[in-house]
């Protein structure tokens, strides 16, 4: 050493690292019990959050964000085990350095990393840090070579992370909004990638009746299946989520300085080491590089920057107790409706009950019902279009649970004089802006997606055109039409290709379309349905780019007696399929029910005019329809392999439309040819074979109807090659 000041530092050094040593075993056994502390976090939380305490189309939504906490908390116990892990090895290497003291580049004696491997191994996690020593400098084993930590360790799940940042800090998941607030017939409420609608036909109709966040979650009610709670145990959920987000500010507070406090010891001690060896701050640097702390990310939603340790805490403290206030609010609201229901003879289905929406009052709802019951008269002929605006503005303006008990009140003349007067005004359409054809169409849309369930079947009566009628039938499909069982899910284990079975209607277009949405973005289809309170489905479609929701209820001509795994013939009888329904199949391969293609097909008819309406048609224009997306038709001459593989690849939906006489031409070497004058869907392209795989729409008792051919000989036999952007 040059100097009695470096001669002591020297001599304190080993001390030092010693001391440094004892403190990252301390901090290890904290951060450890800590971890333990975040395993056990959520467990009076999970004990309550149970069916037997409540069941609803919202809970499910919230006990999916409560397991999206637990998820990160697991993750915050992996990093801290490794982390302590990793304060043990870095105290075993300091140990092994201050044991073996300073040496000399080639005076003897191992250095560095050497001296900690010959402690324990604890160099044999990875030697960064503590790297070469600048020129001239000797190499010491008080500078001790860190131990890494595993690659990616403080990079959380990019899927858990995209799922806490979805409604962070509101409690509430994914939910709804109320569909009936923007947007012509209610499209633009809903959360999804689609775009918004640029005109709300129900011009300030958000004004009156919303809660404090302005109607952001009201009407979140989903579908499938009854509310139930038990009042007791759920008041002490909300009590618990809350305890849980204190204790999560109180662990994320102790994580963090557990872990910066080590850190600092850390850094200071090879800074240090350094010094006192002469090394200089070059190698302080070079040596402390590795103990940086873990990286920093900023979630949306969360009102501070967290770390993977303290991710789970993080939400839990922001979370917790948000979704607490938001079991508090529907509790509220769940007894002000039950009340309603008991003292003034009001109905509201119970899957509205349990509402995030100011608690309805039996005055509200009597007062709000005969002011439209002035409104309405008794003369149908004495109602204009600006009344039946007026109609739906009021409409519109109320949470889902007081609008369902406002409808319920105008049963009898007033409902039969409401529409009535609808049908006439609907009869002259031709003389109508769209604007004001859009408010009368979405009238009775609002009518069906919001009437107690009870009044259904009359509201149908009243109003025939919400019924497509069957094909060739002329008659509403509710006569002898089976309804889709109340407990059967729209979309039952996924969306899937092999969900969709063209049936006896020509809307091979149609199905092929589905069938590529499914195979691209089955997340568009599934958020294109909503199940209303009262059991029926408002699918959402697109004119001119803007959303067009459309609602039916649950009677399907898709769903078969008997024999329901029968298949569906149609243009395909010939392809197999014992039974063929008359529309779209309800039904998976297995024969179980899976609603949500035949529920897309009964909205497509009544959005044209029924099911007649739409045997026969573009694909292109159906996959427009379905997305928004403006599609493009390319001759087959036009495009290759190559570029039909491009264009799965960003997502495009790719359907073929046939010519003619393909069935007269198959292709070579295919066991079946091509039906003419039919859609099929790509499903994938093979460039190095030159081969495209095809979907025929038709159905198939156990199989789909899948097959490869070869580029050159399926050209001759097609019109043209359908492209249609998802995004």
């Amino acid at each position: 050493m040059s100097s009695l000041y470096e001669s002591a530092l020297e001599r304190r050094a080993p001390a030092a690292l010693g001391s440094a040593a004892a403190e990252l075993r301390a901090a290890a056994v904290e951060l450890r019990g800590l971890a333990v502390t975040a395993s056990g976090l959520l467990g009076p939380v999970l004990s309550l959050d149970t069916p037997e305490t409540w069941s609803s189309p919202w809970q499910r939504r919230a006990t999916a964000r409560v397991d999206g906490w637990l998820r990160a908390l697991g993750g915050g116990v992996e990093a801290m085990a490794a982390r302590a892990r990793w304060y043990i090895r870095v105290a075993d290497a300091f140990e092994a350095a201050a044991a073996v003291g300073p040496t000399v580049a080639g005076a003897g004696g191992a250095a560095g990393a050497g001296g900690a491997a010959g402690a324990g191994g604890a160099a044999g996690e990875g030697n960064a840090g503590g790297g070469a020593a600048p020129p001239g400098a000797p190499d010491v084993g008080l500078v001790p070579r860190l131990p890494e930590m595993p690659p990616g360790w403080d990079i959380p799940d990019a899927a858990l992370l995209r799922e806490l940042a979805t409604g962070s800090g509101t409690g509430t998941g994914t939910g709804s909004a109320d569909p009936f607030l923007a947007g012509p017939l209610g499209a633009g409420g809903w959360r999804t990638r689609r775009a918004s609608p640029s005109a709300d036909v129900w011009a300030g109709a958000g004004a009156a009746g919303r809660g404090v966040d302005g109607g952001a979650r009201a009407g979140d009610l989903g579908g499938g299946g009854p509310v139930s709670l038990d009042l007791g145990p759920l008041g002490a959920l909300a009590g618990r989520l809350r305890a849980a987000g204190t204790a999560a500010a109180e662990l994320a507070t102790a994580v963090g300085r557990t872990d910066e406090t080590a850190l600092d010891t850390v850094v200071a001690v090879l800074g240090a080491a350094a010094a006192a060896t002469g090394g200089g701050l070059a190698q302080a640097l070079g040596a402390a590089a590795s103990a940086s702390p873990p990286g920093a990310l900023r979630l949306a939603g969360l009102p501070m920057t967290t770390d993977v340790l303290r991710l789970g805490a993080h939400a839990v403290a922001a979370g917790g107790p948000d979704l607490a206030a938001a079991i508090e609010r529907r509790t509220a609201h769940f007894v002000a409706a039950e009340e309603a229901v008991r003292a003034g003879g009001v109905l509201i289905d119970p899957r509205a009950w349990f509402d995030d929406a100011p608690p309805p009052s039996l005055g509200w709802i009597r007062t709000t019902a005969a002011g439209l019951v002035a409104l309405v008269g008794t003369d149908p002929g004495a109602l204009s279009a600006a009344d039946m605006r007026e109609v739906g503005r009021r409409l519109a303006a109320l949470p889902p649970a007081v609008r369902e008990a406002v409808i319920s009140r105008l049963r009898g003349q007033p409902l039969q004089v409401l529409t009535g007067a609808l049908t006439r005004l609907l009869r002259h359409v031709a003389a109508r802006s769209d604007d004001e054809l859009e408010a009368l169409a979405a009238v009775p849309d609002l009518l069906l997606a919001s009437a107690p369930a009870v009044m259904l079947t009359e509201l149908v009566r009243l109003l025939p055109d919400l019924e497509p009628a069957p094909p060739e039938t002329g008659t509403p499909s509710s006569d002898g039409v089976d309804e889709a069982n109340r407990a059967d899910p729209v979309v039952r284990d996924g969306v899937s290709t092999s969900d969709v079975g063209q049936g006896g209607l020509g809307d091979c277009y149609l199905a092929a379309a589905l069938i590529g949405l499914a195979r691209q973005r089955p997340d568009l289809l599934i958020e294109g349905i909503r199940e209303n309170p009262n059991g029926t489905l408002t699918v959402t479609f697109y004119r001119d780019g803007r959303p067009f929701p459309v609602t039916v209820t649950r009677a399907l001509p898709g769903l078969p007696a008997g024999d329901a795994a029968g298949g569906a013939g149609g243009a395909g009888a010939g392809a197999g399929g014992a039974r063929p329904v008359p529309t779209m199949a309800a039904f998976d391969l297995a024969g179980r029910p899976e609603l949500w293609a035949a529920v897309y097909e009964k909205a497509y008819a009544r959005l044209n005019g029924g099911y007649d309406a739409i045997n026969g048609g573009d694909p292109g224009v159906a996959a427009t329809d379905l997305t928004g997306h403006a599609h493009r038709a390319v001759p087959p001459g036009s495009i290759s392999v190559a570029d039909v593989a491009s264009r799965l690849a960003v997502g495009d939906v790719i359907t073929v439309s046939t010519r003619p006489g393909a069935a007269d031409k198959p292709p070579a070497g295919s066991a079946v040819g091509l039906a003419g004058q039919h859609a099929y869907t790509v499903l994938a392209a093979d460039v190095a074979g030159g081969r495209l795989l095809l979907r025929n729409p038709w159905s198939s008792p156990g199989e789909e109807l899948t097959r490869w051919y070869r580029w050159d000989d399926l050209r001759p036999c097609l019109r043209a090659v359908i492209l249609t952007p998802t995004s």
